[in-house]
């Protein structure tokens, strides 16, 4: 059965609805999309003025300060290293051999010595041994540089902007599916009585 001109004008009139609808979703949809984009720039821009100061620091540590640490603990290492060989080898000869003098004195026997039954002093050398010192290790490890701490930094919330356009695209189908429900009620209606209808 062909279309009445009732069918076609009601046809047209819904088309019409449910573009204008479907405009104003796209509408809606880049406006968001526009709000969404200028909170996510201003996100981006406080999370570089958060982390600015961190990146200087972690260029400082790795330019400078570790280069530093490494080049101190490398010659502590050095002399912590000849201080242990220095120790080996007391280990190994722990004495130094020292020579000595002392004063002796002997009694004179002789009678024709004009020290005849007195004491006659004479030096004597003689043969002793120290314990090597230890020396003490006196420098210091050096301390590690402690590393920077990165910023805390929240994640972009996006909750908000799901939200809005869920709650838009939620709409823009309950107004569809309303309107179409609608048209289709007229015509239903207009069929079932057939005085109205147009021919």
């Amino acid at each position: 059965m062909a279309e009445t001109r009732y069918q076609k004008r009601m046809k047209v009139r819904r088309m019409s609805d449910i573009e204008r609808l479907a405009r104003e979703y796209s509408k809606n949809v880049q406006a968001m999309t526009g709000q969404y984009e200028q909170s996510y720039a201003a996100y981006q821009k406080d999370v570089a003025a958060k982390m600015a100061p961190y990146e200087a620091e972690v260029a400082r540590y790795q330019s400078e300060l570790m280069p530093a640490y490494e080049s101190q603990k490398a010659a502590y290492k050095s002399k912590l290293d000849q201080y242990n060989a220095t120790l080996e080898a007391i280990a190994k000869d722990p004495v130094i051999e020292r020579t000595g003098t002392k004063t002796n004195y002997y009694y004179v026997t002789d009678p024709m010595s004009p020290f005849y039954g007195g004491y006659f002093p004479y030096t004597e050398s003689y043969t002793y041994y120290e314990k090597k010192p230890i020396p003490k290790f006196t420098e210091v490890a050096p301390t590690a540089p402690t590393a920077p701490v990165r910023p805390e930094v929240q994640p972009f919330d996006t909750s908000k902007f799901a939200a809005s356009k869920a709650q838009a695209e939620s709409t823009f189908k309950r107004e569809v599916g309303e309107r179409k429900a609608a048209r289709l009620g007229a015509v239903g209606r207009r069929i079932t009585r057939p005085m109205l209808q147009e021919s």
